[in-house]
Protein backbone atom coordinates (compact mmCIF):
# COMPACT_ATOMS: atom_id res chain seq x y z
CA UNK A 1 0.00 0.00 0.00
CA UNK A 2 1.66 3.38 -0.72
CA UNK A 3 0.00 6.47 0.66
CA UNK A 4 1.26 10.14 -1.46
CA UNK A 5 1.58 13.78 0.16
CA UNK A 6 2.90 16.75 -1.04
CA UNK A 7 5.32 16.67 1.76
CA UNK A 8 6.45 12.10 1.83
CA UNK A 9 6.14 9.09 0.33
CA UNK A 10 5.15 6.17 2.72
CA UNK A 11 5.22 2.67 1.52
CA UNK A 12 4.25 -0.02 3.22
CA UNK A 13 3.97 -3.85 2.70
CA UNK A 14 1.70 -6.98 4.53
CA UNK A 15 4.18 -9.54 3.53
CA UNK A 16 5.51 -11.54 6.00
CA UNK A 17 9.37 -11.40 6.47
CA UNK A 18 9.71 -14.80 6.54
CA UNK A 19 9.76 -14.95 2.63
CA UNK A 20 12.58 -11.98 2.25
CA UNK A 21 15.99 -11.85 3.12
CA UNK A 22 17.41 -9.24 5.25
CA UNK A 23 19.72 -7.77 1.99
CA UNK A 24 16.10 -8.28 0.06
CA UNK A 25 13.65 -6.52 2.56
CA UNK A 26 11.58 -3.89 1.25
CA UNK A 27 12.32 -0.31 2.65
CA UNK A 28 9.71 2.41 3.76
CA UNK A 29 10.26 6.06 2.48
CA UNK A 30 8.92 8.99 4.59
CA UNK A 31 10.13 12.49 3.73
CA UNK A 32 13.91 11.64 2.51
CA UNK A 33 14.81 8.81 4.76
CA UNK A 34 14.49 5.08 4.02
CA UNK A 35 14.60 2.13 6.63
CA UNK A 36 14.17 -1.64 5.90
CA UNK A 37 11.10 -2.96 7.06
CA UNK A 38 11.37 -5.41 9.98
CA UNK A 39 8.86 -8.42 11.67
CA UNK A 40 6.81 -5.32 13.25
CA UNK A 41 6.28 -2.72 10.29
CA UNK A 42 5.88 -6.09 8.03
CA UNK A 43 2.76 -7.21 10.20
CA UNK A 44 1.10 -3.66 9.75
CA UNK A 45 3.01 -1.79 12.72
CA UNK A 46 4.67 1.59 10.32
CA UNK A 47 7.49 3.55 11.99
CA UNK A 48 7.22 7.18 11.03
CA UNK A 49 10.90 9.37 11.16
CA UNK A 50 10.55 12.70 9.65
CA UNK A 51 13.94 13.97 8.17
CA UNK A 52 14.34 17.92 9.14
CA UNK A 53 14.23 18.98 5.70
CA UNK A 54 10.53 17.23 5.81
CA UNK A 55 9.32 18.61 8.68
CA UNK A 56 10.73 22.15 7.66
CA UNK A 57 8.83 22.03 3.94
CA UNK A 58 5.45 21.20 6.13
CA UNK A 59 5.99 23.89 8.36
CA UNK A 60 6.73 26.36 5.49
CA UNK A 61 3.51 25.14 3.81
CA UNK A 62 1.41 25.63 7.17
CA UNK A 63 2.19 29.14 7.76
CA UNK A 64 2.01 30.02 4.09
CA UNK A 65 -1.66 29.56 4.29
CA UNK A 66 -1.95 31.22 7.80
CA UNK A 67 -0.18 34.34 6.63
CA UNK A 68 -1.75 34.79 3.22
CA UNK A 69 -3.77 37.37 4.57
CA UNK A 70 -1.58 38.69 7.34
CA UNK A 71 1.44 40.00 5.27
CA UNK A 72 -0.99 42.27 3.08
CA UNK A 73 -1.70 45.56 5.45
CA UNK A 74 -5.20 47.03 5.78
CA UNK A 75 -5.68 49.88 3.20
CA UNK A 76 -8.12 52.82 3.16
CA UNK A 77 -10.24 52.93 0.19
CA UNK A 78 -12.73 55.29 -0.98
CA UNK A 79 -15.24 53.61 -3.77
CA UNK A 80 -16.96 56.84 -5.30
CA UNK A 81 -19.17 58.47 -7.93
CA UNK A 82 -19.62 61.44 -8.42
CA UNK A 83 -21.48 64.87 -10.43
CA UNK A 84 -17.63 64.82 -11.62
CA UNK A 85 -18.24 60.69 -13.17
CA UNK A 86 -21.86 60.18 -12.76
CA UNK A 87 -24.94 61.04 -14.29
CA UNK A 88 -27.63 61.92 -11.85
CA UNK A 89 -29.96 58.79 -12.66
CA UNK A 90 -27.48 56.53 -11.18
CA UNK A 91 -26.53 58.79 -8.01
CA UNK A 92 -30.23 59.02 -7.37
CA UNK A 93 -30.16 55.37 -7.38
CA UNK A 94 -26.86 54.89 -5.33
CA UNK A 95 -28.35 57.37 -3.09
CA UNK A 96 -28.44 56.31 0.95
CA UNK A 97 -30.85 58.38 3.55
CA UNK A 98 -28.94 59.73 6.57
CA UNK A 99 -31.09 57.63 8.07
CA UNK A 100 -30.12 54.67 6.48
CA UNK A 101 -26.19 55.31 7.41
CA UNK A 102 -25.79 53.16 10.27
CA UNK A 103 -27.61 50.48 8.73
CA UNK A 104 -25.57 50.33 5.60
CA UNK A 105 -22.18 50.79 7.56
CA UNK A 106 -23.20 47.60 9.87
CA UNK A 107 -23.82 45.63 6.51
CA UNK A 108 -20.34 47.19 4.56
CA UNK A 109 -18.36 46.20 8.18
CA UNK A 110 -20.04 42.64 7.72
CA UNK A 111 -18.48 41.58 4.60
CA UNK A 112 -15.45 39.44 4.75
CA UNK A 113 -12.43 41.71 3.88
CA UNK A 114 -14.13 45.00 5.44
CA UNK A 115 -12.92 46.19 9.00
CA UNK A 116 -14.19 49.29 9.00
CA UNK A 117 -16.54 51.50 6.76
CA UNK A 118 -18.36 55.15 6.44
CA UNK A 119 -20.97 56.60 4.06
CA UNK A 120 -20.84 60.12 2.49
CA UNK A 121 -23.95 60.25 -0.08
CA UNK A 122 -25.41 63.98 -0.90
CA UNK A 123 -27.00 64.87 -4.03
CA UNK A 124 -23.86 65.32 -5.59
CA UNK A 125 -21.65 62.32 -4.64
CA UNK A 126 -21.87 58.76 -3.55
CA UNK A 127 -18.59 58.13 -1.91
CA UNK A 128 -17.66 54.98 0.56
CA UNK A 129 -14.61 54.94 2.63
CA UNK A 130 -13.59 51.72 3.99
CA UNK A 131 -10.38 49.85 5.67
CA UNK A 132 -9.63 46.90 3.65
CA UNK A 133 -7.74 43.46 4.65
CA UNK A 134 -7.27 42.81 1.09
CA UNK A 135 -7.72 45.92 -1.68
CA UNK A 136 -8.60 43.95 -4.25
CA UNK A 137 -11.19 41.71 -2.15
CA UNK A 138 -12.76 44.54 -0.17
CA UNK A 139 -13.55 46.27 -3.89
CA UNK A 140 -14.99 43.99 -5.07
CA UNK A 141 -17.43 42.63 -2.18
CA UNK A 142 -18.06 46.41 -1.69
CA UNK A 143 -18.92 46.90 -5.79
CA UNK A 144 -21.12 44.00 -5.56
CA UNK A 145 -23.15 45.00 -2.35
CA UNK A 146 -23.77 48.60 -4.21
CA UNK A 147 -24.73 46.69 -6.92
CA UNK A 148 -27.40 44.49 -5.20
CA UNK A 149 -29.03 47.37 -3.07
CA UNK A 150 -29.08 49.91 -6.15
CA UNK A 151 -30.39 47.42 -8.95
CA UNK A 152 -27.12 49.04 -10.99
CA UNK A 153 -25.11 46.36 -12.79
CA UNK A 154 -21.47 46.00 -11.44
CA UNK A 155 -19.94 46.85 -14.82
CA UNK A 156 -22.04 49.79 -14.90
CA UNK A 157 -20.80 50.76 -11.35
CA UNK A 158 -17.44 50.40 -12.54
CA UNK A 159 -17.56 52.43 -15.43
CA UNK A 160 -18.17 55.51 -13.51
CA UNK A 161 -16.79 55.01 -10.42
CA UNK A 162 -13.16 56.65 -9.56
CA UNK A 163 -10.49 54.12 -6.81
CA UNK A 164 -8.57 55.82 -3.99
CA UNK A 165 -5.61 54.30 -2.23
CA UNK A 166 -4.40 55.40 1.56
CA UNK A 167 -2.60 58.85 0.75
CA UNK A 168 -4.55 59.76 -2.31
CA UNK A 169 -8.44 58.56 -0.59
CA UNK A 170 -7.20 60.61 2.42
CA UNK A 171 -6.18 63.76 0.51
CA UNK A 172 -9.91 63.77 -1.57
CA UNK A 173 -11.73 63.54 1.50
CA UNK A 174 -9.67 66.81 2.82
CA UNK A 175 -10.59 68.41 -0.30
CA UNK A 176 -14.42 67.05 -0.69
CA UNK A 177 -14.38 69.02 3.29
CA UNK A 178 -12.41 71.56 2.32
CA UNK A 179 -15.03 72.29 -0.86
CA UNK A 180 -12.40 72.04 -3.44
CA UNK A 181 -14.52 69.20 -4.94
CA UNK A 182 -17.86 71.06 -4.92
CA UNK A 183 -19.73 71.92 -7.94
CA UNK A 184 -19.09 75.65 -7.02
CA UNK A 185 -16.27 75.74 -5.03
CA UNK A 186 -15.82 76.54 -1.54
CA UNK A 187 -19.50 75.63 -0.56
CA UNK A 188 -20.25 75.11 2.30
CA UNK A 189 -23.02 72.43 2.82
CA UNK A 190 -20.21 69.32 2.65
CA UNK A 191 -18.22 70.24 5.62
CA UNK A 192 -22.18 70.42 7.28
CA UNK A 193 -22.50 66.31 6.02
CA UNK A 194 -18.87 65.32 5.92
CA UNK A 195 -20.01 66.55 10.05
CA UNK A 196 -22.72 64.00 10.21
CA UNK A 197 -20.89 61.49 9.04
CA UNK A 198 -18.47 61.69 11.62
CA UNK A 199 -21.53 61.56 14.11
CA UNK A 200 -22.79 58.38 13.21
CA UNK A 201 -19.40 56.41 13.69
CA UNK A 202 -19.51 57.13 17.12
CA UNK A 203 -20.98 54.31 18.09
CA UNK A 204 -18.25 51.65 17.61
CA UNK A 205 -17.42 51.85 14.20
CA UNK A 206 -13.65 51.42 14.66
CA UNK A 207 -11.25 53.65 14.98
CA UNK A 208 -9.41 54.74 11.46
CA UNK A 209 -12.27 55.52 9.30
CA UNK A 210 -13.69 57.84 12.19
CA UNK A 211 -10.36 59.11 13.09
CA UNK A 212 -9.82 60.12 9.06
CA UNK A 213 -13.40 62.25 9.30
CA UNK A 214 -12.49 63.77 12.16
CA UNK A 215 -9.33 65.55 10.76
CA UNK A 216 -11.21 65.92 7.98
CA UNK A 217 -13.35 67.99 9.32
CA UNK A 218 -10.24 70.21 10.89
CA UNK A 219 -9.12 69.94 7.55
CA UNK A 220 -12.02 72.09 6.10
CA UNK A 221 -12.81 74.33 8.93
CA UNK A 222 -8.90 75.73 8.55
CA UNK A 223 -9.75 76.14 4.77
CA UNK A 224 -12.54 78.47 5.19
CA UNK A 225 -10.71 80.23 7.85
CA UNK A 226 -7.24 80.88 7.09
CA UNK A 227 -8.13 81.41 3.13
CA UNK A 228 -11.14 83.03 0.88
CA UNK A 229 -12.43 80.38 -0.47
CA UNK A 230 -15.92 80.80 1.35
CA UNK A 231 -16.17 84.24 0.12
CA UNK A 232 -19.10 85.03 -2.08
CA UNK A 233 -21.58 82.20 -2.93
CA UNK A 234 -20.39 79.75 -1.26
CA UNK A 235 -23.37 77.24 -2.43
CA UNK A 236 -25.12 76.27 -5.81
CA UNK A 237 -28.65 77.61 -4.38
CA UNK A 238 -27.08 81.05 -3.14
CA UNK A 239 -25.20 80.99 -6.37
CA UNK A 240 -28.38 80.53 -8.03
CA UNK A 241 -29.66 83.55 -6.67
CA UNK A 242 -26.55 85.44 -6.93
CA UNK A 243 -26.97 85.23 -10.57
CA UNK A 244 -30.74 86.21 -10.60
CA UNK A 245 -30.04 89.22 -9.34
CA UNK A 246 -27.99 90.08 -12.04
CA UNK A 247 -30.55 90.11 -14.61
CA UNK A 248 -32.53 92.31 -12.28
CA UNK A 249 -33.07 96.19 -12.53
CA UNK A 250 -30.79 97.55 -9.57
CA UNK A 251 -32.69 98.25 -6.21
CA UNK A 252 -36.24 96.15 -7.64
CA UNK A 253 -35.36 93.19 -5.79
CA UNK A 254 -38.54 94.08 -3.13
CA UNK A 255 -40.63 94.74 -6.05
CA UNK A 256 -39.86 91.35 -8.00
CA UNK A 257 -41.82 88.46 -8.40
CA UNK A 258 -39.23 85.56 -8.00
CA UNK A 259 -40.51 81.96 -9.27
CA UNK A 260 -39.08 79.07 -7.56
CA UNK A 261 -39.47 75.30 -8.94
CA UNK A 262 -39.29 72.73 -7.05
CA UNK A 263 -40.13 72.21 -3.16
CA UNK A 264 -37.56 70.40 -2.04
CA UNK A 265 -34.60 70.97 -0.11
CA UNK A 266 -32.49 72.76 -2.48
CA UNK A 267 -35.93 74.91 -2.91
CA UNK A 268 -35.83 76.11 0.43
CA UNK A 269 -32.11 77.43 0.31
CA UNK A 270 -32.74 79.32 -2.43
CA UNK A 271 -36.21 80.61 -0.91
CA UNK A 272 -33.88 81.56 2.60
CA UNK A 273 -31.13 83.45 -0.25
CA UNK A 274 -33.95 84.98 -2.00
CA UNK A 275 -35.35 86.31 1.39
CA UNK A 276 -31.91 87.09 2.99
CA UNK A 277 -31.85 89.82 -0.09
CA UNK A 278 -34.68 91.68 0.68
CA UNK A 279 -37.42 89.46 -1.44
CA UNK A 280 -40.94 88.94 -0.64
CA UNK A 281 -42.73 88.21 -3.28
CA UNK A 282 -42.43 84.72 -4.67
CA UNK A 283 -44.22 81.58 -6.45
CA UNK A 284 -43.36 77.93 -5.92
CA UNK A 285 -44.43 75.22 -8.38
CA UNK A 286 -43.63 71.53 -7.60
Amino acid sequence: MAAVSGAFVVTQTSLSSKHHSPSSSPTMLLGTRAFPMNNKTARGLIRCELSSSSVSALQQLKKSAIDRYTKERSSIVVIGLSIHTTPLEMREKLAIPVAEWPQAISELCALNHIEEAAVLSTCNRMEIYVLALSQHRGVREVTQWMSKRSGILVSDICHHWFLLYNKDATQHLFEVSAGLDSLVLGEGQILSQVKQVKEKLRNGFGMVIPGLFEKAITAGKRARAETGIASGAVSVSSAAVELAFTKLPPGSASSATMLVVGAGKMGKLVIKHLVAKGCTRMVVVN
